[in-house]
């Protein structure tokens, strides 16, 4: 604890007068993740300051990618692909933390238009008649993920200490892609974004 209480107090030290009136300030322990042979996983530690009430949501995308799901079905005894559907600039790494379980936070359609919680990821067909197999073939995908820790299935907790300062940890599993990284940090209160910042 005295560890996390002196970089925060260096923090906010060293912030420029005009960053201190920012609803929200947030940082990283570290920018660079190096992959190598030996490379069997490892975590980020994200903390910040928020100048306004409300709760705090952390969202880690990964590289985007284009995906094809496919179904295979038994005909005449061999397995075939008789099915498929394509999800277009998906994060091939997804992870959430939040100061509360995001069905407890208000909001409107927030989530879905800022893609927060791995329900809101994958953006459905507007045809009602595609509907259903979108479910089917989103379930499979977000499943087939979550068996590759690539995404996480429930939030990972953040951590408070009076009442302004947050910190929380990103673990990143031993299989995840190279390439860019975001870490998108949202105060929410009353169902409104009050602030936010994004940090590559």
């Amino acid at each position: 604890m005295i560890k996390w209480l002196r970089i925060m107090l260096v923090m906010l030290v060293f912030l420029p007068s005009g960053a201190q009136a920012a609803p929200l300030v947030g940082d990283l322990s570290n920018y660079r993740i190096n992959i190598d042979s030996g490379f069997n996983g490892t975590r980020i530690f994200l903390f910040g300051t928020r100048n306004e009430t409300g709760d705090i949501v952390v969202v880690v995308r990964g590289p985007l990618q284009d995906y094809i799901v496919r179904k295979k079905e038994q005909i005449a005894g061999i397995w075939v692909n008789n099915d498929r559907m394509k999800f277009f600039n998906v994060p091939d790494f997804y992870a959430v933390a939040s100061s509360r379980p995001l069905s407890e936070i208000e909001q409107t359609n927030i989530f879905r238009q800022l893609g927060i919680g791995i329900d809101n990821l994958l953006t459905p067909p507007l045809d009602p008649k595609w509907q259903e197999k979108f479910t089917t073939f989103s379930s499979a995908f977000l499943d087939y993920q979550k068996e590759r820790r690539r995404y996480k299935a429930e939030p990972t907790n953040m951590q408070f200490m009076a009442e302004t300062l947050f910190k929380t940890t990103i673990e990143f599993p031993d299989n995840i892609p190279p390439g860019n990284y975001t870490a998108e940090i949202y105060l929410i209160n009353g169902g409104d974004v009050m602030g936010m910042q994004s940090i590559p």
